[in-house]
């Protein structure tokens, strides 16, 4: 059985990347985007959907009325920021998707972790728990994972100047990003090095080999890397 469809009011203002007004929607939720906090006494659910929480809160917070549901989707705020709408009786939660179908979720009481979990569960998700403080370094680990894209994208570029054949090209990155590349003599690393002629891969060259050496404990690598630094 099918539970109960809300009424949501979503304030959108284009700063997040979450887009929970369609998400919603696409699973029968009757979808109203707001624009003026006094908006909000005629929904169940109001979903913040925005990057600056804060002002947000502070403004809704004065229209709120008790049982009233709040959401907002901000990876990097926690549950906390939620307190002057709880405060005023709202039920707070927070939901922001990470992967497929993987979503951070939090809530201050039972009531509210059983809600979100049932929203996330309707979008075809399962709930992280994930502790407010480990938040911002979530948000910069997932950026850091996206910056594999950038990388496999400009290596392959640079490949293909050499080897010209896009095909090649794409197993050599492949073959690259499934098994562990082992660092060149410190030597062979400051020829590759000198050989670059483009300034900005030439600085991230430098900034990888820095950071392979430190994983694999490669010093003289990383003092080569670290003195190029300073220059």
């Amino acid at each position: 059985m099918q539970a109960p469809r809300l009424r949501v009011g979503i304030f959108d203002d284009g700063s997040s990347t979450v887009n929970m007004a369609e998400k919603l929607d696409s699973v029968g939720h009757y979808v109203t985007v707001l624009h003026a906090p006094e908006d909000i006494r005629d929904f169940e659910l109001v979903v913040i959907d925005a990057l600056g929480v804060e002002g947000y809160v502070e403004k809704l917070s004065a229209y709120a009325r008790r049982g009233q549901m709040f959401l907002h989707t901000s990876l990097t705020h926690g549950i906390t920021v939620m307190d002057p709408l709880e405060t005023s009786g709202g039920i707070v939660m927070s939901a922001h998707p990470i992967g497929q179908d993987r979503w951070v979720a939090s809530a201050l009481d039972e009531l509210g972790e059983t809600i979100v979990g049932l929203l996330v569960g309707e979008l075809g998700g399962s709930v992280i728990d994930i502790a407010d403080d480990k938040r911002a370094q979530l948000a910069a680990a997932l950026t850091y994972a996206g910056f594999l894209s950038t990388l496999q994208r400009d290596a392959s570029n640079f490949l293909d100047e050499f080897l010209g054949d896009p095909d090649v090209t794409s197993d050599i990155i492949m073959d690259s990003a499934q098994q562990f590349q082992a660092l060149p003599s410190l030597d062979e690393v400051i020829a590759q090095y000198d050989s670059i002629n483009n300034p900005g891969r030439q600085r991230l060259f430098r900034d990888l080999a820095r950071r392979q050496a430190e994983i694999s404990r490669a010093q003289d690598i990383e003092l080569w890397a670290i003195q190029k630094e300073d220059r």
